[in-house]
């Protein structure tokens, strides 16, 4: 062990099996046949790993549940915190609560089109973690200009009202507000602490070294839950059940992900179809829908093989049902490709080599999965329904001009 002075065993313990954690799990990237086979991968591997060093401190660390605060921008936001592949329209928010306390949460759906609300016990990637509810907002009971308020603690509450856990000191709850566009109004929620504590108390770990121990501790497992489900596993489980379906190599092909994802995280009101795409720079990937989804909120969004979002404030990553053209016979097409085919619905893969597709529909009485084609770049226009749409250069620009100042306005930098 290290030296650590007069440090108390314990949390001299908890710091060197943390940094032991972060050596084990980059070499879970860099043994990987991705990472030895595309050298392109491997920058962004390193990338990856000082994320999930710098979200253990965002979740795990820095939260006080005594004085909570909803984190926006420190948690999934544009391309700063992107594991797992954070929607470019989603504005999250998360708070860390204790079972113990009640709490009041107060908000406003403005133009927000869904918001979802879910409650986990404990920090992911605690051997005890598991969801202990999940709430649609739209079933609250909401005032006519669309404010709310809701109670949040163990003890039941008439009205509305969210539950924790009374055992846990430590409760992850994770809020998605789903937008159609980013120069919509985007909705409001504050969070404040309405039980009683001492006057003088202090947080309890503020000076408690066996205390700051249990952080150090969840923060270890937390970036081995973040690599291990994000990174590693979406990969592997694309591929494998891809090969599984088709019977090929595993890529370009989407398959269908029902119900939650990614541990306890993903929500159930969620429909995913996900791929890796594997393009030459010859090559691009048609995604077809035969019929517009139904659902409340769709999009289709790329991101790399470590499962992060690509770039979608200055690029075209990501289409949704608001931003996207739907074809003339009720079905829509977009197109994954390294370089600007000219149709209105592309996907820009920002020069990656593979990387991830998603699909995501929210709400819907069906789960599409979408057809994919592979097909050479110059016969793109040849596989699409004739009245497309289409964009010429000029105006590619002014949409990208728009999406950064929307993607600015709802996200900040």
């Amino acid at each position: 062990m290290s030296g650590h002075g007069a440090t108390n065993p314990v949390l001299a313990k908890a710091w060197d099996e943390f940094h032991a954690a972060q050596q084990e799990v980059l070499g879970w990237m860099t043994d990987s046949q991705r990472f030895k086979d595309v050298p392109q991968h491997r920058a962004r591997a390193y990338h990856t790993m000082m994320e999930a060093l710098a979200m253990a401190y965002n979740f795990a660390v820095a939260p006080r549940m005594e004085h909570p605060r909803l984190f926006i921008n420190t948690v999934w936001q544009t391309d700063m915190y992107t594991l797992g592949q954070n929607g470019p329209d989603l504005y999250y928010a998360v708070a860390f609560l204790d079972g113990k306390q009640t709490y009041r949460l107060k908000g406003k759906y403005n133009d927000s089109v869904l918001m979802l609300g879910q409650v986990i016990k404990h920090l992911s990637g605690h051997p005890d973690s598991n969801v202990v509810g999940n709430y649609d907002f739209s079933e609250f009971e909401l005032k006519p200009d669309g404010s709310f308020e809701i109670i949040i603690s163990a003890t039941k509450h008439e009205g509305n009202w969210m539950s924790l856990d009374p055992e846990s000191g430590y409760q992850f709850l994770l809020f998605r507000r789903f937008m159609r566009d980013w120069n919509d109004k985007k909705p409001e929620m504050s969070l404040e602490r309405i039980s009683d504590i001492p006057v003088d108390h202090y947080d309890g770990d503020e000076f408690d070294e066996i205390k700051m121990a249990e952080r150090i501790d969840r923060a270890k497992d937390f970036i081995r839950y973040l690599i291990r489900d994000f990174n590693m596993n979406l990969y592997e489980w694309y591929v494998g059940n891809a090969k599984k379906e088709t019977g090929g190599d595993g890529f370009n092909n989407l398959v269908f992900l029902p119900g939650t994802i990614t541990s306890t995280v993903g929500s159930p009101l969620s429909n995913y179809a996900m791929a890796i795409f594997n393009l030459a720079e010859d090559e691009a990937l048609i995604l077809e829908l035969d019929q517009i989804p139904d659902g409340v909120y769709w999009s289709y969004q790329l991101g790399d093989v470590w499962s992060r979002s690509l770039n979608y404030m200055y690029r075209q990553t990501s289409v949704n049902m608001h931003h996207g053209v739907a074809d003339s016979d009720g079905g829509f097409r977009a197109v994954v490709a390294h370089k600007d085919p000219g149709v209105a619905n592309w996907l820009d893969t920002c020069g990656r080599v593979q990387g991830a597709v998603v699909f995501r529909n929210y709400v819907a009485s069906r789960q599409p999965v979408p057809k994919t084609r592979l097909v050479k770049f110059s016969e793109i226009k040849d596989q699409l329904p004739k009245d497309t749409a289409m964009m010429t250069p000029e105006q590619r620009a002014a949409a990208l001009r728009k999406r950064h100042e929307g993607v600015l306005k709802l996200h900040g930098e």
